[in-house]
Parts: structure tokens; C-alpha cells; sequence
């Protein structure tokens, strides 16, 4: 009896232990977000803003529609987004009003607007929209 108990659970036991990576990484919970945000406006006068400029205009608190916070920093020619908690990413301008990580990872495009502006912002998160790096849990 006890053979063909450990032949017939064989098969079920290798599906477990090779199931195992998988399940962690479900765990992991790591995924990408969009999420929109907005605060108010100094308005602007609907020219394409660049360099300085732009990171002088983007930088402040953002309400992300999410329900976290972002910050964007202009700090020694450079725009960061802080997402609290040591998490802090530094964008590049690859576009008009768009910015991105080296790795491409996080990814904003700055919409001005008369009273408001608004940012939509794609980045790698844990299931509670925080800032994970990839492969990182």
C-alpha cells in the first residue's frame, strides 16, 4: 500500500515544489501601475516648456489617484520622483512633457493646464500601489 501511495503522490508532490517559485512571486505581489494625479496650476501659457524650464514647472506634491503621494524634485539639474520611504527615482526628459527612468521603468507625461496640472505616471508596484523596483519584493 505504501508504494503506490508514493508512486500516485509523486506526480502531485513535483507539481507542488515546482509551483513553489510561482506562488512567491504571487506573493511578491510586484505588477506595473498607471495612476493620474493633479494639483494646482501657476497656468500656463500653452507653450511646450524644456530643460530647467520644464523641471522648475513640474516639480511639487502630487495626489495620485491611487491614494499615495509623489513628489517630483528639480535637485542639481535633474527631476526625481520621490515616493516616499528612501524611494527616490531620477527621470529624464525624453520628450515633450514626458520623462522617464534609465531603465524605463517609471514613466510620467506632464499635462499643463489653465487651473491645473496633471501628470500620468506608470511605475512598478507591490498590491498596495507602492514603488517596488522590478524584481525586487
Amino acid at each position: 500500500m505504501r508504494k503506490s501511495c508514493l508512486l500516485s503522490c509523486l506526480p502531485a508532490a513535483a507539481a507542488f515544489l515546482l509551483a513553489a517559485p510561482l506562488a512567491s512571486a504571487a506573493q511578491c505581489g510586484t505588477g506595473k501601475v498607471t495612476v493620474s494625479a493633479q494639483r494646482g496650476s501657476a497656468g500656463g501659457d500653452g507653450f511646450i516648456a524644456t530643460g530647467v524650464q520644464l523641471a522648475n514647472e513640474v516639480e511639487g506634491s502630487y495626489a495620485l489617484s491611487n491614494g499615495r503621494r509623489l513628489e517630483l524634485i528639480h535637485l542639481d539639474q535633474r527631476v526625481y520622483a520621490d515616493f516616499g520611504k528612501w524611494s527616490r527615482v531620477a527621470l529624464a526628459e525624453v520628450g515633450p512633457h514626458r520623462f522617464a527612468s534609465r531603465d524605463g521603468e517609471v514613466q510620467m507625461s506632464w499635462m499643463p493646464g489653465p487651473r491645473t496640472d496633471q501628470i500620468l505616471l506608470s511605475y512598478p508596484a507591490d498590491h498596495r500601489g507602492r514603488y517596488r523596483p522590478a524584481g525586487t519584493c
